[in-house]
């Protein structure tokens, strides 16, 4: 119960702190996403943050699909799939009455992510504990490579 009321006052004092920067420190949000339910709650945490700072928001997803596929036919099917995942998150964000633009590029997420963003950026992103045992030692997560390599701020949300 502790933790959870700590988490709380955490993301609350967050968004106070947020609320007292101006324009000029946060110029966009950019939202990495992948097709799911962690993401989904990085993109409500965005589109919440776009809403109160009014600021230029960006949803973008990393393909890293495009070097394993050689049939045309399922990559283009991928490409559909991916741009409805991005038009659900885009409807989503209308629902808060805000608009986002969102993006599609190819290569490895934790490399694209960072090249992507900027100074001034903040991204908000989604951690998924994907890792276990061994793994977890010898391999990086997405978001861990992203904060500690990105040009900006970056907040993560826990699944």
């Amino acid at each position: 119960m502790l933790q959870i009321i700590f988490i709380i006052f955490n993301y609350q004092n967050f968004i106070s702190s947020l609320k007292n920067m101006t324009m000029k420190d946060i110029k966009r949000i950019i939202i990495p996403v992948d097709n799911t339910e962690d993401s989904k709650k990085a993109v409500e945490k965005g589109i919440s943050l776009a809403k109160l700072l009014k600021i230029e928001t960006k949803i973008i997803t990393v393909n890293d699909t495009h070097h394993f596929i050689s049939s045309v036919v399922l990559e283009e099917k991928l490409q559909k799939e991916t741009q409805n995942f991005l038009n659900s998150f885009k409807d989503l964000a209308k629902t808060f009455g805000v608009e986002i633009e969102t993006e599609i590029i190819a290569g490895k997420p934790e490399v694209e992510i960072v090249n992507y963003a900027k100074e001034g950026d903040l991204i908000i992103m989604a951690h998924h504990d994907r890792t276990k045992g061994l793994d977890k030692v010898m391999e990086k997560s997405v978001s861990k490579v992203v904060v500690e390599n990105a040009p900006c701020s970056v907040f993560v949300v826990k699944s």
